[in-house]
């Protein structure tokens, strides 16, 4: 049995702990606030919470626009109300058999659909992305909105977050630093629940926005009874704590973590990740410092410095301005060269962003864009899945992060009762479920991958089958064309279930076997309508009647048999 601790005594262990996790992840800041300087529209002093985003100075800004257009291509490709990014599915595959179990997951998949553009995920997807973009890593709250009835998503700023690793390597620990005014604690948490001295300020409403350091710490519990159902005996422990008076505010709990967390490009054993804007830093600088040149070089062009007559103090270089010397043809005021190369320096400038652009993916999200009039939609399609092959692992970490927000929404609307029941055969099972993305980016590499090989396949085969057209039976039609349509995402409202498909061509051959009756006994009582004017005529000599003819007269006068 679990043995529970005072409220001082988790005071102090968490706070502890949460020493330890400022100690590890200093070490990655001074990387942070750098790529943040150059690349991020706006830029946070990560040691003052309480601090206003700066608008960052730099030479160059392109670096914080190939941001953006990788931050809306990631998003429009892979998650967007305007498509329908994922679908629901089983772990064992013969339960999509049973039926209705394939109606009921794709149901499953609208309500959950309508539930996202009730609320606010693709605003904060897009936050999501940027900040893991930047820093490496993002974090995501998923949690019911109970007072308005929905999902409600909360990005968090990277200088709150404190992350730690299990012993594989998956994040399993936040705590989120971060500033809550008087009049919020009170209204989230209730005047009881805090210190005796927020309680008295509460009631002077001049201090109301008077802040209060909080921290919120999610972790994994190592001591819970399960036998026990409430807040305090859950997997997951979540506790608040008013960090500026040592008081432990509110113990919860959960099932499973509320947060989601993107790490873009994992550090094996580390809760942060690299990101494109880390990788690009080099390239990144460089372009500033060209950049800078470049307008130093523009300037001076425009504006050279003078070589004047040391008797001449005063030059008027404005428009219709006057100097006067003595001598004109000796006294000549004339720019110095200075040996600048405009061109060059233009050259090099392109070269280092278009560095830039590659480690920000911008040519594959504007592909379309820019190949538009010049290759065919098949081109296209094929060129596009090998450029999104080269994401693999970004997609990896992006469907990671997105499978774990729909597992915690599905979790969190069906504990509402907003999830349709399963139908009775699923019931009784084990079934586990599975999601697929089927956003644009996913099909690209799906296609390429899965149906770039059925297509290949098919069109080697094709003329074996025409030459052979017994080497077709080695093919299992109903499977290929499931697993074509399929690749290509078509939705399960247009694929009839397999049951349905037995009926159908049941239904099929016994209409085709009725018709071929009626067509026989319509062929025959023809041909016996056309024959009816001859009954009285003896027949032809040597015709099939005849020789019939022949035998019955034997037969008759015991001389044959029939």
């Amino acid at each position: 049995m679990a043995t529970k601790k005072t409220p001082e005594e988790m005071v102090t262990e968490i706070k502890s702990r949460f020493s330890q996790l400022k100690t590890d992840r200093d070490k990655f800041v001074d990387r942070w606030q750098e790529a943040e300087q150059y690349v991020a529209p706006t830029v946070y002093n990560w040691s003052d919470l309480d601090s206003i985003p700066e608008v960052p100075t730099r030479y160059e800004s392109s670096p914080c626009q190939k941001l953006k257009t990788l931050v809306a291509g990631l998003v429009g490709y892979s998650i967007s109300p305007n498509l329908v990014w994922f679908k629901f599915s089983l772990q064992d595959q013969q339960l999509l058999n049973m039926y209705g179990v394939k109606d009921w997951l794709e149901e499953c998949e609208k309500y959950v659909q309508a539930e996202y553009n009730r609320s606010n995920l693709y605003s904060e997807a897009a936050k999501l992305v940027e900040n893991a973009a930047i820093d490496g890593h993002s974090v995501i709250l998923i949690e019911d909105d109970i007072d308005r009835g929905k999902l409600r998503f909360s990005t968090m700023r990277n200088t709150e977050i404190y992350l730690d690793v299990d012993d594989y390597g998956e994040v399993d620990t936040v705590f989120r630093e971060y500033l809550m005014t008087v009049r919020n604690a009170v209204k989230f948490f209730g005047l009881n629940n805090l210190d005796e001295q927020i309680q008295e300020k509460y009631k002077n409403v001049q201090c109301w926005n008077e802040k209060i350091r909080i921290l919120y710490a999610v972790y994994p519990r190592e001591e819970y009874d399960t036998n026990i159902k409430n807040a305090q005996n859950m997997p997951y422990a979540a506790v608040y704590i008013d960090l500026d008076h040592n008081k432990l505010i509110e113990e919860k709990g959960f099932n499973e973590m509320p947060f989601a967390v993107f790490q873009w490009d994992r550090i094996s054993g580390l809760p942060y990740s690299n990101s494109p804007a880390i990788s690009a830093m080099p390239d990144i600088k460089a372009l500033n410092i060209i950049r800078s040149s470049s307008l130093k070089i523009a300037q001076t062009s425009a504006e050279p410095p003078l070589v004047v007559p040391s008797y001449i103090k005063t030059v008027n270089l404005i428009p219709r301005g006057r100097t006067y010397v003595d001598d004109p043809q000796k006294d000549i005021i004339q720019p110095i060269k200075t040996g600048e190369n405009y061109p060059i320096t233009l050259q090099v400038l392109q070269d280092y962003e278009q560095k830039v652009k590659d480690w920000f993916f911008v040519d594959f999200f504007l592909m379309l864009q820019a190949k538009q009039g010049q290759m065919t939609a098949t081109e296209v399609m094929e060129l596009q899945g090998e450029k999104s092959a080269t994401l693999a692992n970004l997609v990896v970490a992006l469907n990671e992060t997105l499978n774990k927000i729909i597992k915690r929404s599905f979790n969190i609307l069906a504990k509402n009762g907003k999830i349709p029941q399963p139908p009775e055969t699923l019931r009784d099972t084990d079934a586990a479920m599975k999601i697929d993305f089927v956003g644009p980016l996913a099909q690209a590499q799906q296609k390429f991958h899965a149906m770039g090989g059925i297509t290949q396949a098919l069109n080697l085969i094709s003329p074996i089958m025409q030459l052979f057209p017994n080497s077709a039976d080695y093919i299992e039609g109903d499977k290929l064309m499931l697993q074509a349509m399929e690749g290509q995402g078509m939705p399960q409202a247009v694929i009839r279930e397999e049951e349905d498909v037995k009926k159908i061509r049941e239904a099929r051959a016994q209409a085709e076997a009725q018709a071929k009756a009626q067509a026989e006994q319509q062929a025959m009582t023809q041909q016996i309508m056309q024959n009816a004017n001859k009954l009285g005529e003896n027949p032809q000599k040597g015709s099939v009647m005849d020789a019939l003819n022949s035998q019955l007269r034997g037969g008759l006068n015991g001389t044959g048999s029939v």
